[in-house]
Protein backbone atom coordinates (compact mmCIF):
# COMPACT_ATOMS: atom_id res chain seq x y z
CA UNK A 1 0.00 0.00 0.00
CA UNK A 2 1.52 3.44 -1.21
CA UNK A 3 0.99 6.29 1.39
CA UNK A 4 -0.53 9.55 -0.28
CA UNK A 5 1.42 12.39 0.57
CA UNK A 6 0.36 15.89 0.77
CA UNK A 7 2.16 19.38 1.26
CA UNK A 8 5.28 17.21 1.41
CA UNK A 9 8.22 19.58 2.25
CA UNK A 10 11.87 17.87 1.63
CA UNK A 11 15.08 18.94 3.72
CA UNK A 12 18.62 17.70 2.33
CA UNK A 13 20.68 16.91 5.29
CA UNK A 14 23.76 15.52 3.34
CA UNK A 15 24.53 13.76 0.13
CA UNK A 16 22.27 10.36 -0.13
CA UNK A 17 20.65 11.74 3.09
CA UNK A 18 16.89 13.59 2.84
CA UNK A 19 14.01 14.03 5.70
CA UNK A 20 10.72 14.75 4.35
CA UNK A 21 7.40 16.24 6.30
CA UNK A 22 4.28 15.95 4.72
CA UNK A 23 0.44 14.83 5.61
CA UNK A 24 -1.01 11.37 5.00
CA UNK A 25 -4.42 10.90 4.08
CA UNK A 26 -4.37 6.51 2.92
CA UNK A 27 -6.06 3.22 4.30
CA UNK A 28 -3.00 3.28 7.13
CA UNK A 29 -3.11 6.89 8.44
CA UNK A 30 -4.60 10.02 8.63
CA UNK A 31 -1.94 12.93 10.09
CA UNK A 32 1.76 14.44 10.20
CA UNK A 33 4.22 12.20 8.72
CA UNK A 34 7.72 12.46 7.84
CA UNK A 35 10.38 9.88 6.71
CA UNK A 36 14.57 9.73 6.51
CA UNK A 37 15.90 8.18 3.05
CA UNK A 38 19.42 7.40 2.52
CA UNK A 39 20.32 6.56 -1.08
CA UNK A 40 16.42 6.43 -1.93
CA UNK A 41 15.77 3.65 0.75
CA UNK A 42 12.83 4.33 3.54
CA UNK A 43 15.20 3.73 6.53
CA UNK A 44 12.47 5.57 8.89
CA UNK A 45 8.47 6.41 8.79
CA UNK A 46 7.64 8.39 11.68
CA UNK A 47 3.52 7.96 11.44
CA UNK A 48 2.18 10.90 13.87
CA UNK A 49 -1.67 9.42 14.20
CA UNK A 50 -3.08 10.66 17.61
CA UNK A 51 -4.63 8.62 19.88
CA UNK A 52 -3.33 4.77 20.35
CA UNK A 53 -2.37 4.92 15.96
CA UNK A 54 1.25 6.62 16.35
CA UNK A 55 4.43 4.73 15.79
CA UNK A 56 7.58 4.74 14.10
CA UNK A 57 8.78 2.40 10.95
CA UNK A 58 12.83 1.88 9.78
CA UNK A 59 14.33 0.07 7.24
CA UNK A 60 11.08 -0.80 5.68
CA UNK A 61 12.08 -2.67 2.63
CA UNK A 62 14.22 -5.20 4.73
CA UNK A 63 11.51 -5.19 7.85
CA UNK A 64 8.03 -5.45 5.35
CA UNK A 65 6.97 -2.09 7.51
CA UNK A 66 7.69 -3.46 11.25
CA UNK A 67 6.76 -0.92 13.70
CA UNK A 68 7.23 0.15 17.00
CA UNK A 69 4.14 2.03 18.83
CA UNK A 70 3.69 5.10 20.44
CA UNK A 71 1.74 5.58 23.65
CA UNK A 72 -1.40 7.00 23.76
CA UNK A 73 -1.39 10.95 22.65
CA UNK A 74 -1.69 14.06 20.78
CA UNK A 75 -0.36 14.46 17.37
CA UNK A 76 1.99 16.92 19.11
CA UNK A 77 3.16 14.30 21.47
CA UNK A 78 3.64 11.81 18.38
CA UNK A 79 6.03 14.69 16.54
CA UNK A 80 7.84 14.81 19.68
CA UNK A 81 8.37 11.28 20.10
CA UNK A 82 9.05 10.80 16.72
CA UNK A 83 11.82 13.59 16.79
CA UNK A 84 13.76 11.69 19.55
CA UNK A 85 13.74 8.27 17.76
CA UNK A 86 15.22 10.30 14.86
CA UNK A 87 18.25 12.16 17.23
CA UNK A 88 18.56 8.71 19.03
CA UNK A 89 17.84 5.58 16.97
CA UNK A 90 18.56 6.62 13.54
CA UNK A 91 22.27 5.16 13.94
CA UNK A 92 20.67 1.85 15.31
CA UNK A 93 18.76 1.77 11.90
CA UNK A 94 21.63 2.55 9.74
CA UNK A 95 24.06 -0.21 11.45
CA UNK A 96 21.19 -2.82 10.85
CA UNK A 97 20.88 -1.92 7.64
CA UNK A 98 21.22 -5.06 5.04
CA UNK A 99 23.07 -2.50 2.54
CA UNK A 100 26.61 -1.94 3.69
CA UNK A 101 26.28 1.56 2.28
CA UNK A 102 23.96 2.69 4.45
CA UNK A 103 25.87 1.02 7.53
CA UNK A 104 28.76 3.44 6.71
CA UNK A 105 26.61 6.50 6.51
CA UNK A 106 27.95 8.64 8.96
CA UNK A 107 25.06 11.60 9.74
CA UNK A 108 26.19 15.27 10.22
CA UNK A 109 24.63 15.88 13.57
CA UNK A 110 24.37 19.78 12.86
CA UNK A 111 22.88 19.21 9.53
CA UNK A 112 20.63 16.29 10.95
CA UNK A 113 19.73 19.36 14.11
CA UNK A 114 18.37 21.85 11.61
CA UNK A 115 16.42 19.42 9.59
CA UNK A 116 14.88 18.26 12.53
CA UNK A 117 13.44 21.99 13.58
CA UNK A 118 12.49 22.45 10.49
CA UNK A 119 10.13 19.30 10.03
CA UNK A 120 8.90 19.89 13.42
CA UNK A 121 7.97 23.25 12.44
CA UNK A 122 5.96 21.95 9.31
CA UNK A 123 4.53 18.27 11.23
CA UNK A 124 3.25 20.90 13.97
CA UNK A 125 1.38 23.44 11.34
CA UNK A 126 0.07 20.03 10.07
CA UNK A 127 -1.21 18.88 13.12
CA UNK A 128 -3.10 21.83 14.09
CA UNK A 129 -4.76 22.07 10.80
CA UNK A 130 -5.98 18.69 11.76
CA UNK A 131 -7.20 19.85 14.68
CA UNK A 132 -8.88 23.02 13.59
CA UNK A 133 -10.50 20.49 10.96
CA UNK A 134 -12.04 18.27 13.28
CA UNK A 135 -13.39 20.92 15.54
Amino acid sequence: MANEKHDLVEYPIQDNVRLQAYWRDDAGGRGPAASLYVYDDEIMRFDCFGGDNGHCHFNLRQTRGRRWMYPDGTFQDHIQQSLFDLRTNLNFCLQTHQDERVQEVQIENESLEQAAHQIEAHLLVLADKLQHDAA
